[in-house]
């Protein structure tokens, strides 16, 4: 019986994974046991009790609210909010610039696709380092004081002392509106749903396409311009000395953000010029055939099908983008390697919990990052499981 059991090609395969899981956990618990024993003989405290301590450490860049007083635990969350700010402006710039620049490098005009491709040279051969430090010390200190700043549309002044952006004075309708926001997109999914449902039972089309353009894409611009015009702002003003009113985003963000956007865009546009070239030239001439304009074509037939070559790649850069983030570390940026494991760490000692912790939301948020990716790119996928 037993050896009818082995030559079952199943049964095998769940012998074979039962066995490495069970090497991984004995490998695990090994370590984990030497590590302690280690500690206790150094006489080195373990657990997370260090969390609630007072960290008495002053953050230059917060948005959570956190003040030196607080606990260990907020001085963590402070960094993990410095890195998902970052992080998520970087991932939607570079995105829009990286657009840009793939379809520059297919432009027909030669200067044009010519500097985009030196762009993209340039950048895929130059550490990520460079681009910090250069954006941190070669560009953001030889700004001008701020009594001579540069003013961008009398709102933003931008100076060797970081940006200054209007600031909101209650934001009480942007929580609101992005209630709504995540509301759209639940009835749009039930839309989509529904539609799906319809065209399988009964051949009738929905459009749903034209909804979720809608609701994901006018809606949500017009829900955050409701919430702009419904709360007071703080603008800058520029003085005679220095500039009075707004938000200053500390020279540190700016530069880290300027890396991240100009470094990732050189991917992405090589990610979105060969997802274009690798829809077939049939699919154009058809689109001409039907008397499609040329901008017609790369929006409608072009793009929607270069999509589902340019998302899988495209995960990877956004997974990147969130994880280099940490180079913030250069510059101190009070991002989650800089404030937790390098403030905190130095503070408490507490090495093998910290570097769980900073592991642990990286993990985290990528597989969030991942698995929404995956969604849309099931949603665009041509053949579906």
């Amino acid at each position: 019986m037993i050896t009818r059991w082995l030559n079952d090609k199943t049964i095998r395969g769940y012998l074979w994974q039962a066995a490495v899981l069970i090497s991984l956990v004995v490998t695990l618990v090994f370590f984990v046991r030497n590590a302690s024993e280690n500690m206790v003989k150094a006489g080195i405290a373990s657990g997370f009790d260090f969390l609630w301590r007072s960290s008495g450490i002053d953050v230059p860049f917060d948005l959570s609210g956190y003040s030196p007083s607080d606990t260990i635990f907020a001085l963590f969350w402070a960094g993990v909010v410095n890195t998902l700010f970052v992080s998520a402006l970087a991932i939607i710039l570079a995105t829009v610039l990286g657009f840009l620049i793939g379809l520059a490098r297919l432009s027909s005009h030669w200067l044009l696709s010519s500097i985009a491709g030196a762009y993209v040279e340039f950048v895929r051969n130059i550490p990520l380092l460079f681009f910090v430090v250069f954006w941190y010390f070669g560009v953001i200190a030889s700004l001008p004081q701020p009594k001579d700043s540069v003013s961008l549309f009398g709102l933003f002044f931008l100076n060797n002392r970081g940006l200054t952006v209007p600031r909101p004075l209650d934001g009480t309708p942007f929580i609101w509106a992005w209630f709504a926001i995540i509301g759209l997109a639940f009835l749009q999914w039930l839309v989509s749903r529904y539609a799906a449902s319809r065209r399988a039972k009964t051949g009738i089309g929905f459009p749903s396409g034209l909804m979720a353009l809608v609701m994901l894409g006018l809606a949500p611009v017009l829900a955050l311009m409701a919430a702009s015009f419904w709360t007071g702002w703080d603008v800058p003003v520029a003085g005679k000395f220095n500039l009075r009113g707004g938000t200053v985003l500390i020279p540190e963000f700016v530069a880290l953000l300027a890396a991240l956007v100009t470094y990732s865009a050189g991917f992405i546009a090589e990610i979105v010029r060969g997802g274009l070239l690798a829809v077939p030239r049939g699919q154009r001439e058809a689109a001409s055939a039907l008397g499609l304009s040329h901008g017609q074509t790369l929006w409608l037939v072009v793009i929607p099908q270069a999509m589902r070559v340019m998302i899988p790649p495209m995960t990877s850069q956004y997974l990147n983008i969130l994880k280099n983030s940490s180079f913030g570390a250069a510059i101190a940026y009070p991002e989650l390697v800089s404030v937790f494991m390098g403030s905190a760490l130095n503070n408490t000692g507490q090495a093998i919990e910290i570097i769980a912790m900073v592991l642990a939301v990286y993990l985290f948020f990528g597989l969030i990052v991942s698995f929404a990716m995956n969604i849309f790119n099931s949603r665009m996928a041509l053949v579906t499981r």
